[in-house]
């Protein structure tokens, strides 16, 4: 073609190209009336007036105000919005939200309703503020455990809960979530139900201290641990135990406390196997029970608290992954506050039981892990077993 009829050609283009964008109409900014109407009412508006009402904010929150505002003043300045639009969605707002979210396990939709803002941006701001809260509280309150933090945990564990040389207690559930698009049977468990998987060591305080989030449900319990990061460390020896140390008159390792649905390590310890036991066996699965109720109470107390665990979580299992970890999180800084919003533990006496228990009667949003069903140790983690029931029925005997 020669270049004059080239030249023209794009003069003919670019004017019929300009002539379409005069047609088109200026762009109208449209917003919902009840959008327009956020500050004024909806739970935003609502949200405001608890500042007022301490006991209220407890209960809508599930933590008290100082604890919030040290929250708020952590993440604002990655969640305040720009001002481009035309009602923007405030720092305060998106927390509360996202706080809510958690506390009351509604659905995004009904979240949209009740803050009146669009669904598509209740998306975006939950993902924007968990995601803020774990980087900002992450390395604060759910950081990786060094040996120092161990130790800490196994002075608790002697002192609470007669239970020397142990660093943690450890069990996993099943996080229900709803069939995700396109994943086949990827989640899908021999519960018949779809799931990710939260494995953790809790210390005697009932904080989190390692988790590992989001093993595929389909995974067998059993192989749960064994292809995680925490059972791949302990397996190893990664995970920074402290050295071997005198229980007695037995050099003992440091262990993690276990049950059926893991298996018997030097470094785990699970009760001993069957219903008629001799004296010693059942003395020393109550006292490994005992020291298990850490655990139990730490599961009890993040379900009574964030009720999101009470039932299938409808996201993504991306969304659930970070839904979980922001709620670890957010569970460990508020036990470090002792706000524990008025939910109540099982204690070490016999007959002292949470109130978390009766607050989750019900729930289906979190199930345990499968048992064993088996006791084959090795012999080396079956000996530390054994010198363990020895203390426990002698020098380390209590009333």
């Amino acid at each position: 073609m020669p270049s004059v009829n080239r030249e023209l050609a794009l003069k003919i283009l670019l004017l019929r190209r300009i002539r379409r964008r005069l047609k088109r109409k200026p762009r109208q900014l449209y917003m919902r009336k009840i959008f327009e109407q956020r500050l004024e009412h909806g739970d935003g508006f609502l949200a405001e007036q608890l500042r007022e009402d301490p006991q209220y904010h407890q209960l809508y929150f599930r933590m008290n105000k100082e604890n919030y505002d040290e929250i708020y003043n952590l993440v604002c300045n990655e969640i305040q919005g720009k001002n481009t639009h035309l009602r923007p969605v405030s720092a305060h707002q998106k927390l509360a939200i996202t706080l809510r979210y958690l506390a009351t396990g509604n659905t995004q939709m009904e979240m949209a309703f009740s803050y009146r803002v669009s669904p598509q941006s209740v998306s975006v701001i939950l993902r924007e503020v968990m995601m803020s809260i774990c980087s900002k509280l992450g390395p604060l309150h759910l950081k990786k455990p060094m040996e120092e933090n161990w130790k800490d945990n196994e002075a608790g564990f002697r002192e609470l809960w007669d239970y020397p040389n142990a660093c943690g207690a450890m069990d996993g559930k099943h996080i229900r979530i709803r069939s995700p698009a396109h994943s086949g049977s990827t989640n899908y468990n021999y519960k018949n139900f779809y799931s990710i998987v939260l494995l953790a060591i809790v210390g005697p305080d009932y904080k989190f201290t390692a988790v590992d989030i989001g093993a595929s449900g389909s995974q067998s319990d059993g192989g749960v641990f064994g292809r995680s990061s925490l059972g791949n460390a302990l397996h190893l020896g990664k995970l920074g135990l402290p050295p071997p140390k005198q229980v007695g008159e037995t050099c003992l390792p440091h262990v993690i406390l276990t049950d059926d649905a893991f298996s018997l390590k030097p470094n785990a310890m699970k009760p001993f196997p069957g219903e008629f036991l001799p004296a010693p066996q059942r003395v020393f699965n109550y006292r490994l029970s005992r020291g298990r109720m850490v655990v139990e109470n730490a599961f009890g107390i993040l379900s009574a608290r964030w009720r999101i665990f009470h039932a299938p979580i409808n996201a993504d299992p991306e969304l659930t992954k970070l839904i979980v970890r922001c709620a670890v999180i957010l569970h460990n800084f508020l036990i470090s506050k002792k706000d524990l919003s008025n939910i109540t533990t099982d204690g070490p006496q016999y007959g002292e039981t949470g109130n978390w228990r009766e607050e989750t009667v019900g729930d289906t949003g979190m199930e345990r892990l499968q048992n064993e069903n088996s006791d084959h140790p090795n012999l080396s983690g079956g000996e530390v077993r054994e010198e363990f029931c020895r203390y426990f029925n002698n020098e380390g005997a209590v009333d």
